[in-house]
């Protein structure tokens, strides 16, 4: 798909295109958009599972998603067309069984709504990952009035993932709740690390091997070293646009509060926290001081107000670090799915590898 056809607006545009809420809050709102589209059929005499007219077209059906950072009064709107009801929700009823029916008419009222808007692209990943502004267009809006008023607030960030997997879409339905598991080396083994295999066999993360080789996302990187780089994390929302901010006005910006950053390694074959050794404490070493030392010098934010750790599983299959502001950690989120910095340098140094678990 090419980036103009990505363009949020082009597929809203759609004819047929519909809009389910997934998850709302007064700060964020993440939509799924489906629809339909015609692509050219391969010349090989490969068989078609459905044409329209034109015998060199085939007609798919493309999902999509939508991640909007939006004000309090959007909320209503962007939730009236959910997949779930909140009851449901509560009870933790599973989503694949209790689907709310679509409702049209909230459909096209979301969609109207989104249609007000121009999206500017800021970022692109290359692969199905991309970021927008949106910002109201002159004389499109319900508000005429206050056209200058809705032109200061009315402006969102978005991050679009066209078109979606499965899998991306289920990690973004609404949460049922968390169980906590611990992994015993019979479930690494038979379900962990067969998984991570499949994602590596699958080239889905084509992406991630841009952003290393520093071919995709230049305006969020802030530095390249020969083990690991140090991005900008899109989870970064309130951060000054990378493309258009100078970077001398991002030192000492009010949004460091909100800093949330992302260290990717370079070398391959470390998928995750159990392919650590002794032989990585340099790398691990060196991703932590280094990484500290970048944010400190274009952010002006200090060392002690930084949270470093490691997530496991990973939500992309690749050692990353993620340094976060102190004010910005949940406690419960961290516990849960991490590990501080320093407890993987401080146990790999044993002989014998500690993450890694015995066949």
């Amino acid at each position: 798909m090419t980036a103009a056809a990505r363009n949020p607006l082009a597929i809203l545009s759609r004819e047929d295109c519909k809009v389910q809420s997934l998850t709302v809050s007064d700060q964020h709102a993440t939509l799924l958009l489906t629809s339909r589209t015609d692509e050219k059929a391969p010349d090989d005499g490969d068989e078609i599972s459905a044409t329209t007219d034109d015998q060199n077209t085939t007609t798919k059906t493309t999902q999509s998603l939508l991640k909007l950072t939006i004000v309090p009064f959007h909320k209503h709107l962007l939730g009236s067309n959910p997949v779930l009801s909140q009851e449901d929700i509560e009870k933790g009823q599973l989503a694949e069984r209790n689907c709310l029916r679509h409702d049209p008419s909230a459909s096209d009222k979301i969609l109207s709504f989104l249609k007000q808007y121009t999206f500017q692209l800021s970022s692109d990943s290359g692969e199905e990952y991309s970021y927008y502004t949106a910002s109201p267009e002159k004389g499109k809006s319900d508000l005429k009035d206050n056209e200058d008023m809705l032109s200061g607030i009315g402006k969102f960030d978005v991050e679009l993932i066209s078109p979606a997997t499965p899998n991306q879409i289920s990690r973004a339905m609404p949460s049922l709740g968390h169980v906590l598991i611990e992994e015993t080396p019979k479930m690494y083994f038979e379900c962990t690390k067969p998984y991570i295999q499949t994602v590596v066999d699958s080239g889905s993360l084509s992406w991630i091997k841009n952003l290393v080789e520093v071919k995709k996302e230049k305006e969020r990187l802030l530095l390249n070293h020969d083990d690991f780089i140090i991005n900008i994390d899109t989870k970064w929302r309130s951060h000054p646009p990378p493309l258009t901010t100078p970077r001398e006005e991002w030192m000492n910006h009010p949004s460091t509060v909100d800093l949330y950053c992302l260290g990717i390694c370079k070398q391959s074959g470390i998928t995750c926290l159990r392919d650590l050794t002794s032989e990585h404490i340099p790398l691990l070493k060196g991703m932590m001081k280094e990484g500290l030392a970048a944010i400190k010098s274009i952010y002006g934010v200090d060392h002690d107000q930084i949270r470093v750790f490691i997530h496991y599983q990973p939500q992309f299959v690749s050692l990353m670090f993620k340094f976060l502001s102190v004010l910005l950690i949940d406690a419960q989120f961290i516990v849960l799915t991490s590990l501080p910095y320093l407890m993987p340098v401080q146990t790999v140094s044993f002989p014998c590898p500690f993450y890694a678990v015995g066949e």
